[in-house]
């Protein structure tokens, strides 16, 4: 559980601006100290509240268009070990453990090109040792967001991102966002 001040700080970190500063500019905005902020932050990373405090990058806008949602069907008892060593590779995105498939590890990588996302996905499964996998690409982004915590007057950083960019639907501000697009992910 986190507190209100807590939720605070959460909701006006998640979007920090891009200066050499950014949690004072955050402490301003909520009337406390960087040195609060960042204390606050700290504690909620050591109780597990929040798991990073990291920029969330457009990959498309950088020109990483090729990204396999990569499979595997990994042994139970090395399940663990596997996961970890995937997770571990800085060129992974997203590493997860599902069951309900006959695959039960699924990652992904990003790549400029289709060769680019295969050769990275299947290095890092090459040292696995894993020989059933597969890769898939994606045709069309039908949706993606992030979760936000709404700010203190319950709007959320997208709310007033779309006001800002003056972007409407039937009169409602609406952020700009990269729903629909076509391309492979």
């Amino acid at each position: 559980m986190i507190s209100e001040l807590e939720r605070n700080v959460l909701a006006a970190v998640q979007r920090l601006p891009l200066i050499p500063e950014p949690f004072a500019a955050v402490a301003t905005q909520l009337g406390m100290t960087e040195d609060e902020i960042l204390s606050i932050c700290t504690n909620l990373l050591e109780r597990g509240a929040i798991r990073r405090i990291a920029p969330s990058v457009s990959h498309r806008k950088f020109g990483f268009s090729a990204n396999p949602m990569c499979v595997l069907k990994v042994p139970e008892d090395r399940l663990e070990e596997i996961g970890m060593q995937i997770a571990s590779d800085p060129r992974v995105t997203h590493a997860y453990a599902r069951d309900g498939w006959k695959y039960n590890v699924f990652f992904m990588v990003h790549g400029k090109t289709r060769e680019q996302g295969i050769e990275v996905a299947e290095e890092i499964i090459h040292r696995t040792g894993i020989g059933e996998y597969e890769l898939f690409f994606s045709t069309r982004e039908l949706k993606k967001i992030s979760f936000e915590l709404p700010i203190e007057d319950g709007s959320t950083h997208e709310d007033r991102t779309a006001i800002d960019d003056g972007h409407t639907i039937d009169g409602k501000p609406q952020a700009a966002n990269e729903q629909w697009t076509e391309g492979s992910e």
